[in-house]
């Protein structure tokens, strides 16, 4: 375990010195990494919630984009808190990518200032990777509180390619390493699907938390955000981004379309009864089985006992097909 620092600054984003220190310097085990600007009261609640509800050893680094609403004062005189001033806004996946490339630990998670950890998430997650080393994320289970969607189960988008997307997660720190992080080809939004189809494209299984891991109050829907969220896109097609990187999975196989048909059984209402009862699934979760192409339509029996589901994995003979962005590392 690394022992010296309480506090580190990026002094040259994109830069690491040779011989440099990691940036976590109080624990190689667990480093949980939140970035915020100018929201002081939300990085409180998110802070106290990350000390209460983890008990697996850990450092926390939070990453300052240059906030002038006393954000910077509480981090200097929090001694719990290892910050990283970065003096300005350099969108998402900069802000945390200039971080994770000065960290060394096992493993490691990405949470939002506007998050509440709940249920000892965090400890769950890693108890699992520690279970089953083929598995690449644990995605903690994400509902917003405020908002259009505050009345799903828990949220968790569906991309083009039927990839169900982890707002949040935790993983081997090597892995998402050898991925190169959170895709800095996205200005803002969008890096944490890219990050779960990434990690899938390795060959490992991402798995989601049964119960909700992660309270949100998404900025965006506080009044007044909606249009500065559209305003930090800069006009970049995001989408147009994630499937030109994944566009290998274009192309269904014989066996997927056989699958896709069998899916389309969870839609039957004496069916779709019958699991919500005797398997306890909600309206999301039935719409994953329905939906995702690399979860199993047995996830439900498959997984009963265990504290995760929504287990997705893309199958070898996809993952060998060219294109596939990270098929060096199947």
């Amino acid at each position: 375990m690394h022992t010296g620092l309480t506090s580190a600054k990026v002094e040259k984003p994109g830069q690491t010195k040779v011989g440099m220190l990691p940036v976590n310097t109080k624990n190689d085990y667990l480093t949980i990494l939140v970035a915020t600007y100018n929201r002081l009261n939300a990085l409180k609640i998110a802070i106290d919630a990350i000390q209460k509800q983890t008990q697996t050893p850990h450092e926390l680094i939070v990453i300052d984009g240059g906030s002038t609403d006393g954000t910077i004062e509480y981090l200097k005189s929090s001694k719990d808190i290892t910050p990283v001033f970065q003096g300005k806004l350099l969108g998402v996946p900069r802000s945390y990518n200039e971080v994770w490339r000065q960290v060394k630990s096992k493993y490691t998670c990405w949470l939002s200032d506007d998050t509440e950890l709940t249920n000892n998430g965090i400890d769950l997650a890693v108890e699992i990777l520690e279970k089953d080393p083929d598995i690449g994320m644990v995605g903690l289970k994400t509902k917003d509180v405020i908002g259009s969607r505050i009345d799903k189960p828990y949220v968790g988008a569906l991309s083009e390619y039927q990839i169900l997307n982890c707002n949040h997660g935790v993983m081997p720190f090597d892995l998402v390493r050898s991925i190169g992080f959170f895709n800095e080809d996205y200005p803002m939004y969008m890096v944490d699907p890219d990050l779960t189809a990434s990690i899938l494209c390795t060959g490992k299984k991402v798995v989601m938390t049964k119960q909700v891991c992660v309270l949100h109050r998404p900025e965006w829907a506080l009044s007044g955000r909606a249009a500065q969220k559209e305003a930090r896109l800069k006009g970049v097609n995001h989408l147009k981004i994630y499937k030109e990187k994944f566009a290998f999975l274009r192309q269904h196989s014989f066996i997927e379309r056989v699958v896709r048909r069998l899916r389309h059984l969870v839609q039957v209402p004496v069916i779709s009864n019958l699991m919500s009862r005797s398997m306890h699934l909600n309206s999301r979760d039935l719409k994953n089985l329905q939906g995702s192409r690399f979860i199993s339509p047995l996830d439900p029996v498959t997984n009963i006992n265990k504290p995760f589901h929504n287990v997705q994995q893309i199958p070898r003979r996809v993952l060998r097909r060219e294109g596939n962005p990270y098929k060096a590392l199947v």
